[in-house]
C-alpha cells in the first residue's frame, strides 16, 4: 500500500491523505502491512490526533462500503426473494379495485426494508469488525517519515490564505491578466503523483462540491480557456460559504 500523507495547514484543518480513502484498498492491505504517514515535520500531539481521527473516520467509511460492495450479491438475491414473496401473498391474500398497485406498494417497501436490514447487519458483521479493528491498531501504530519537501506544499497553501481572494478566482479562471499563483516544488515525480491522486482521492470522497470543481477548472487551464462566470461563483462562494479556494488551487497545480 502507498504512503499516506499529512499535509499541515495554519488557518485550516490538518490535511491527512491516505490510499485507505478507496474502499477497494480495504481488500488489498496486506496482513502486518505497516501504515506509513509522511509530513514534512514532526506533527504536534494535537496535529497526530487529528491524524488518527481522520485515518479513524477514513477506515469507517472505506469497511463499510468494501463490506456492502463484498455482499451486495447475496443482499440484492434476499431483497428478490422477499419482493417476489410477499407479491405473491398479498395478491392472493387482498383484494383491491385497482389490481397489483398495493401488492407492488407493500412488496417493494419489505424488499427495501430487507435491503437496509441486511446491509447494517454487514457492517457489524464479524469480518467488518475484524478489519476495522486491524486496521485501526494499524493506524495508531502508524510510523512517521519526514519529507522536507513537502514543505513547499503547505506553505503554498498558507500563502493563498492570505492572497486577495477575488484575483486567486480570477486567476483560477483565467480572467483577464489574472494568473493562477506558481506551485514552486522539488517532489520527485512519484511522490508528486501520489499526493496529488490521493488528495483527489480523498476530495472525491469528502467533498464531491470541490472535487467537481477541480475537475472542471484543470480542464479549463489545460485548453487554455477562460470563465469569468466560473470566476464570479468562485469568489461568491469563497466569501459566503467558505469554499477552500487555496486548496483548489493546490489541487489543479499538481494536476496541470
Amino acid at each position: 500500500m502507498n504512503a499516506s500523507y499529512a499535509i499541515q495547514r495554519k488557518s485550516r484543518p490538518l490535511l491527512c491523505l491516505t490510499p485507505l480513502s478507496d474502499p477497494k484498498s480495504i481488500e488489498t492491505v496486506e496482513s502486518g502491512e505497516e501504515i506509513i504517514l509522511k509530513s514534512s515535520t514532526l506533527l504536534t500531539k494535537h496535529q497526530s490526533g487529528e491524524a488518527t481521527f481522520s485515518l479513524y473516520d477514513t477506515i469507517d467509511y472505506s469497511v463499510d462500503r468494501w463490506i456492502q460492495d463484498k455482499q451486495y450479491v447475496p443482499r440484492m438475491l434476499a431483497s428478490a426473494v422477499v419482493f417476489t414473496i410477499s407479491y405473491f401473498i398479498f395478491s392472493l391474500a387482498v383484494r383491491d379495485p385497482i389490481p397489483m398497485v398495493d401488492e407492488l406498494v407493500i412488496s417493494t417497501v419489505l424488499a427495501v426494508v430487507t435491503w437496509r436490514t441486511i446491509a447494517r447487519r454487514d457492517s457489524r458483521s464479524a469480518l467488518a469488525q475484524h478489519r476495522r479493528h486491524e486496521l485501526k491498531v494499524r493506524a495508531s501504530d502508524r510510523r512517521t517519515v519526514i519529507v522536507d519537501e513537502l514543505f513547499a506544499l503547505e506553505a503554498y497553501l498558507d500563502n493563498l490564505e492570505s492572497y486577495d481572494t477575488f484575483s486567486l478566482a480570477n486567476g483560477l479562471c483565467r480572467v483577464g491578466d489574472q494568473a493562477l499563483p506558481k506551485l514552486e516544488h522539488s517532489l520527485d515525480e512519484k511522490t508528486k503523483d501520489e499526493v496529488t491522486d490521493l488528495l483527489l482521492l480523498h476530495l472525491k470522497r469528502s467533498d464531491k462540491h470541490l472535487y467537481g470543481l477541480i475537475t472542471k477548472i484543470g480542464q479549463l487551464q489545460q485548453n487554455k480557456g477562460s470563465s469569468p462566470k466560473l470566476a464570479s461563483q468562485l469568489y461568491q462562494q469563497a466569501m459566503g460559504k467558505g469554499l477552500d479556494l487555496p486548496l483548489i488551487a493546490l489541487a489543479v497545480s499538481l494536476r496541470i
